[in-house]
C-alpha cells in the first residue's frame, strides 16, 4: 500500500485534462500574484516564529501556547514589514505574506483580520478625513491594536436591541460610554480578551435627553505601554472555545467611560460643541461595514473548505479499499460529493471577485456618495447575506463529507480535518445568523419583485444586480413548464439551466408573495423564504460563472477555459438538482425531468472524476499549510503519518501515572 500510494497520486495528476499551472495562475489572479504567494510561502515555512517547526506540532499547542504563538506571529509579521529588504519588494509582496499566514492559521487570520479589516474598515468608511489623519498611521503601523465591539451578550448582532449607550455631556464636551446591564456586555469580541488597545463601539446615542440611534465611537481599552485596562473599563478573555484557540475572544463592560467628542466617527454625522446633532443621510450608512465583513466571511469559508477538500481528495485517491482494491475516490459516494464541492469553491472565488468590484462602486475608495451607497446597499446586502448563508450551510455539509471520506484518520487531530471543523463553527453564526440573513434577503427579493410586477419599476444600478432576472419576471411567470425535453442539451447551452433557475425563483417568490397577501405571516413562511433565498445565492454563483466562462474568452488559456466551463456546468446541474423540489412545487418541472436532471448531474460528475487532484492542486497549498500527513503532495502518506505520531511527546514512554494506577493492579 505504501509503495502504491505515490504511484496513484502521480497517475491522478497526469490524468488532469488541463494545464494545472495555468489554472493555478487563473485562481490566484495571474502569474505575478501566484509567484508572489509562492515566495511568501517559502519565506514563512522555516521561520519558527511564523510556522510551528518539528518536533513541535501545531495541533498539540495548548490554548495559552496558541494564544502566545499567534501574537508572536503578528509581532514577527510587523517586524518583517519593517525590514528594508522586505519593504523594497513592494506592497504586493507584503500582502502576499499576510495571505500566506492567513492560509496557514485560522487563529492568525481572525486575530489580524479583526484589526486590519474590521477596526480599520470602520475608520475608513465612517471616519472623517481629520479622524483618518489622526488614527490611520497608528493603525497601519501597529502602534495600537483595534477590535470591533458590536455583538452583545444578550443580543448577539441584533443591532436594534443593543443596550450599550453613549451619552453626550455638554459640560465636558465628552461622551459617556456605559454598559447599563449584564446583557449589554460586549461579547465574543476578537482581540478584546488580552490584546486590543482600542475598540470601535457601536452604541445607542443620547444627546440632550433625546435618542439619536446608533453611532460608532473609538474607545481606548488598555494602556499602550503597560497593557493595563483603562479606568472604568472591565474586559477579559472568553476562555476555551471549540476552535480558533489562538484568537483571544473577549468581553467588555464600560462603566461610564469618558471619551472626547472627537472620537465619535463623524464622516456622515456631526455634533458641534453646543450639542447640535446632524444625523446621517440614512441610518443604513452606519451599517456600511457589515457588508465587507460578510464578504470576508465568505472568502474565509472558501479558504477553510478548500483546505479540507484538498486533504480529503488526496487521501481518497491513494487509499484503496473494496473487492477489487480500488481507489475510494472511484465510488459514487466520493466523487459524487467531491466534484460539485470543488466546483462550488471555484464558483465562490469567481463571484467574490465580482462582489469586490461592485462594492468598490459603493465605497469609492472611502469617499462614499451617500445617495449612491443607499441606492445600491439593499442589493449588496441581499447578495452578501445569502452568499454568507449558502457558504456556511453547504460548507458545513462539505466538511462533514470530507471527514467521512477520510474514515478514522479524520478523527486524528494530526490530519487537521477536525481542527478545520472546530474552527469552522463560528462562520455559520458570526456576522449574522444564517436563517436571519437569508430571511432578510428574501424580504428584499419580495420587495423588488413586487415593485416590478405591480408598478413595473426596477432600479437602474451601476452594476449588474443579482436580481437582474426580475426584469423578465412577467415573462417567467407566464411559462407553464420547462420546455426542455432532452436535459443533456444543458451541457451545450448553459443558459438553459440559468433560465430554468430564474423561472423557478420568480414563481416561488410570487407564490410566497400571494400567501402573504392571503394572510400568512412571515414566520409561517420562514422556511420557504430561507430556501428560496439560498437558491437565489446558488443561482447567482452559476449566472456569474456563465457570463465569464459560458462563451470563449481569448484571455483565458484554452484548457483553463474548458475546465472552468465544465465546472460551471456541474454547479448549474447541482443547483437545479438540489432545488428541483422548488420547481416541482410550482409545476414547472415534471417527474421525468427531475429524473433526467439527476442522471445527467451524476454522469457529469463522474466525467470529472479524474480531474479532482489537478483542480485541488491549482489552489496551491503547500504541505506545511495543510498540516495533514494524509494529504502529502507526492502521495507518500503512510510513513510521514507514522513519523508524526512518533514525534508526539510521550507517545512511547511509560505514562507518569503507571506507578499510581496501573502497577498496583498488574502486580496484584
Amino acid at each position: 500500500m505504501s509503495l502504491q500510494a505515490p504511484k496513484d497520486m502521480a497517475a491522478e495528476r497526469a490524468a488532469a485534462g488541463f494545464d494545472i499551472e495555468a489554472l493555478k495562475h487563473h485562481w490566484h489572479g495571474g502569474v505575478h500574484q501566484y509567484q508572489l504567494l509562492e515566495r511568501a510561502y517559502k519565506l514563512i515555512k522555516s521561520d519558527p516564529e511564523l510556522v510551528v517547526q518539528p518536533p513541535r506540532n501545531f495541533m498539540e499547542l495548548t490554548k495559552d501556547e496558541s494564544r502566545e504563538f499567534t501574537m508572536g506571529q503578528i509581532y514577527r509579521t510587523v517586524k518583517l514589514l519593517q525590514d528594508p529588504v522586505i519593504r523594497s519588494q513592494g506592497p504586493e509582496f507584503t500582502e502576499a505574506i499576510f495571505q500566506a499566514l492567513v492560509s496557514y492559521s485560522e487563529s492568525y487570520s481572525m486575530r489580524i483580520g479583526v484589526h486590519r479589516a474590521l477596526f480599520r474598515n470602520v475608520l475608513l468608511m465612517l471616519g472623517s478625513d481629520e479622524q483618518r489623519d489622526a488614527w490611520l498611521d497608528a493603525v497601519d503601523n501597529y502602534r495600537i491594536f483595534g477590535c470591533f465591539a458590536m455583538t452583545e451578550l444578550g443580543h448577539s448582532s441584533a443591532l436594534r436591541d443593543i443596550e450599550t449607550t453613549a451619552t453626550f455631556d455638554p459640560n465636558t464636551d465628552e461622551f459617556v460610554i456605559n454598559s447599563p446591564t449584564i446583557t449589554a456586555t460586549k461579547w465574543w469580541i476578537g482581540m478584546a480578551g488580552k490584546t486590543a488597545t482600542h475598540t470601535m463601539v457601536i452604541a445607542q446615542t443620547y444627546i440632550g435627553g433625546q435618542h439619536h440611534g446608533h453611532n460608532w465611537f473609538i474607545v481606548q481599552l488598555r494602556d499602550t505601554a503597560s497593557g493595563a485596562l483603562q479606568p472604568n473599563v472591565i474586559a477579559g478573555d472568553i476562555g476555551h472555545k471549540v476552535g480558533r484557540p489562538g484568537l483571544d475572544n473577549g468581553w467588555i463592560q464600560f462603566h461610564n467611560v469618558r471619551i472626547p467628542r472627537s472620537q465619535m466617527l463623524n464622516r456622515w454625522v456631526d455634533l458641534d460643541r453646543q450639542g447640535n446633532y446632524t444625523p446621517a443621510p440614512s441610518p443604513v450608512v452606519m451599517y456600511a461595514t457589515l457588508i465587507p465583513e460578510r464578504i470576508m466571511i465568505v472568502m474565509n469559508s472558501m479558504l477553510m473548505v478548500s483546505h479540507a477538500l484538498t486533504i480529503a481528495t488526496r487521501y481518497s485517491v491513494v487509499r484503496r479499499q473494496g473487492n477489487q482494491n480500488q481507489q475510494i475516490m472511484d465510488y459514487l459516494s466520493h466523487y459524487g460529493k467531491f466534484v460539485p464541492a470543488i466546483s462550488f469553491i471555484y464558483m465562490v472565488r469567481s463571484a467574490s471577485s465580482t462582489l469586490d468590484e461592485q462594492f468598490k462602486i459603493l465605497t469609492a475608495g472611502g469617499d462614499m456618495d451617500p445617495e449612491v451607497y443607499m441606492y445600491h446597499m439593499g442589493d449588496m446586502h441581499a447578495i452578501s447575506a445569502c452568499l454568507k448563508g449558502i457558504t456556511g450551510w453547504y460548507g458545513s455539509d462539505v466538511l462533514e463529507t470530507c471527514r467521512r471520506a477520510c474514515g478514522g484518520h479524520a478523527y486524528s487531530a494530526y490530519n487537521n480535518i477536525g481542527q478545520i471543523i472546530n474552527d469552522w463553527g463560528v462562520l455559520t453564526t458570526g456576522g449574522g445568523d444564517n436563517v436571519v440573513l437569508l430571511q432578510q434577503t428574501a424580504r428584499i427579493l419580495l420587495h423588488q419583485l413586487t415593485q416590478k410586477l405591480d408598478h413595473d419599476q426596477y432600479p437602474q444600478l451601476k452594476f449588474k444586480s443579482s436580481t437582474h432576472y426580475f426584469i423578465r419576471a412577467k415573462e417567467y411567470l407566464a411559462k407553464p413548464s420547462w420546455n426542455v425535453t432532452d436535459v443533456s442539451a444543458c451541457l451545450s447551452d448553459l443558459t438553459l439551466v440559468e433560465e430554468a433557475l430564474f423561472t423557478i425563483l420568480v414563481k416561488r417568490l410570487n407564490s410566497i408573495r400571494e400567501e402573504l397577501k392571503a394572510g400568512a405571516t412571515q414566520n409561517d413562511l420562514l422556511l420557504d423564504s430561507v430556501r428560496v433565498a439560498e437558491m437565489h445565492a446558488a443561482a447567482f454563483l452559476y449566472s456569474d460563472a456563465v457570463e465569464k466562462y459560458g462563451k470563449p474568452d481569448p484571455a483565458l488559456e484554452p484548457s483553463v477555459a474548458q475546465i472552468m466551463r465544465r465546472m460551471t456546468a456541474v454547479w448549474g446541474l447541482h443547483t437545479l438538482h438540489t432545488y428541483s423540489d422548488q420547481g416541482f412545487k410550482e409545476g414547472f418541472l415534471n417527474p421525468q425531468q427531475v429524473k433526467q436532471i439527476e442522471k445527467l448531474y451524476l454522469t457529469t460528475s463522474k466525467g470529472m472524476r479524474k480531474q479532482v487532484v489537478g483542480l485541488t492542486d491549482a489552489w496551491g497549498y503547500p504541505d506545511f499549510v495543510l498540516k495533514a500527513p494524509i494529504a502529502k503532495y507526492d502521495g507518500d502518506i503512510y510513513e510521514p503519518y507514522f513519523e508524526t505520531l512518533l514525534m508526539s511527546k510521550n507517545s512511547v514512554d511509560v505514562p507518569s501515572y503507571h506507578g499510581r494506577y496501573i502497577k498496583p493492579l498488574t502486580d496484584n
